[in-house]
This record gives C-alpha cells, structure tokens and sequence, in this order.
C-alpha cells in the first residue's frame, strides 16, 4: 500500500516536470524564433519598393559606393552623389559598401558620414494610397462614441512582375489632442486582382476635445502616408 502510493507520487512528479519542460523548451524556441525575426528586420538599413530610389544625403566626389545585389548579379560602383539617383530596379537584398578616400586632417572630425556596410531590402510590391478619394462614412465629432465609422480610401499596388497575388491589409493608426480613436481594416488581406485597391477601415473610439486628427497609413515597407482632415472635429 505505502510502496504503490510511493511510486504514483514518483509518476506524478515526474510527469509535472516532463511537462515543466515541454513549456520551458516551447517558450525558448518561440522566444529564439521572434528574435531571429527582430534581428532580420533590423539588419537592414532602409526597406524600400522596386523602382525606387534613396536619398542618402550630400557626399563628396572622394566617396566610392559598391552596390551588390548577388541574386540578380547586380555589381555597381558609384561616386560621391551619385547614390542618391541609383534606382534599385530589382526586389531582393544589396549590399551596399561605403568608402571614404580623404586624407586625413587632424582639424577634422575622423567619423565617417556612413557606416563601411549597410543592407537594403528591396520588396516586390508598391503602394500608394489616393487622399484626394478618400471617404468616411459619417461626420466625426467631438464626445461620440464610434463604434463602426468606416473609412474607404482607393490605394494603388503593383507587384513586380505580378509575383504576388495576396497581402496583409495595411495598417491605419490615428493621432490627436484628447483623440482616443483605433482603426483596423474591414479584411485583413487583401487579393491584388486590380491595380486599384478599396482599402476600408473601421473607427471605433472617442475624441473628447476640438482636434486637427492625423492618419497614418502604412505601407508593405512600413513606411507612413499621412492624411491630414482639413477640418478641425468639433
């Protein structure tokens, strides 16, 4: 009697650490996975679209770039400005080296202007959102309380060589003083049979003063187009 409640004790602890480590061992490999993840957004230096351009500031003509591009044998040597008026035609990751040629001058500051390597993703798809057709569904107003406000604004994608078919919705966020308003799209994905996309957002929330709101459309790259309401809400 005491032997057999003995041993289901032993069973009993055993399977709580069995499962202790089951958990342990989920959590670190889903801790491991979202960081892989963080760290790969964050080694690029800019994400842009195809057929795009970067402004990377004034150099001059002493400066040397190389970009590389090994998936589509791209193999590029550039001075001084003449980065900023490269097109990146391709989708895919560059690399893209920074040399600066000058003597050395004491009386100068010695930092480079650039760090020697920096990466650049290039996305396949574009966006461009139409303010000038975007409609709401009803006047917004200080102190109501929304709950199913609609916002449709007309967006423009196009994907390099029609190499996607389906995304995640972009994301809207919406700012001003006393504004308490969240947005979240009306589908979360979207099918790019039409170059003209009827992006819809729903509103819920409340402002409770007399605001000038602000929002913020994002695009694939996660960059923001703003809208601005040209009237204050009152």
């Amino acid at each position: 009697m005491i032997r057999n409640i003995y041993w289901k004790y032993i069973c009993s602890n055993l399977k709580k650490q069995l499962v202790c480590s089951l958990f342990l061992i989920l959590f670190i490999h889903q801790s491991q996975a979202q960081n892989q993840i963080n760290g790969e957004i964050k080694q690029f230096y800019a994400v842009i679209s195809f057929d795009e351009k970067m402004n990377f500031g004034h150099f001059d003509s002493d400066v040397s770039w190389k970009i590389t591009n090994s998936q589509n044998n791209i193999n590029v040597s550039l001075q001084g400005n003449e980065i900023n008026d490269y097109v990146f035609q391709q989708a895919g990751d560059y690399e893209i080296n920074f040399t600066e040629n000058r003597k050395h001058n004491p009386d100068e500051c010695s930092h480079p202007a650039m760090p020697e390597k920096v990466l650049v993703k290039v996305q396949p798809v574009k966006l461009v959102f139409d303010f000038s057709k975007i409609q709401f569904s009803e006047k917004l107003q200080k102190g109501r309380n929304y709950s199913d406000l609609i916002i449709t604004v007309p967006a423009k994608v196009i994907s390099k060589d029609n190499s996607i078919t389906k995304l995640p919705a972009p994301g809207l966020s919406v700012s001003g003083i006393g504004v308490a308003l969240a947005a979240k799209p009306v589908n979360t994905e979207i099918v790019l049979n039409n170059k003209i996309q009827l992006l819809k957002y729903k509103i819920s929330g409340k402002a409770d003063k007399e605001a000038y709101l602000m929002f913020d459309f994002y695009d694939f790259n996660n960059q923001v187009q703003t809208y601005n309401l040209s009237e204050k809400i009152k």
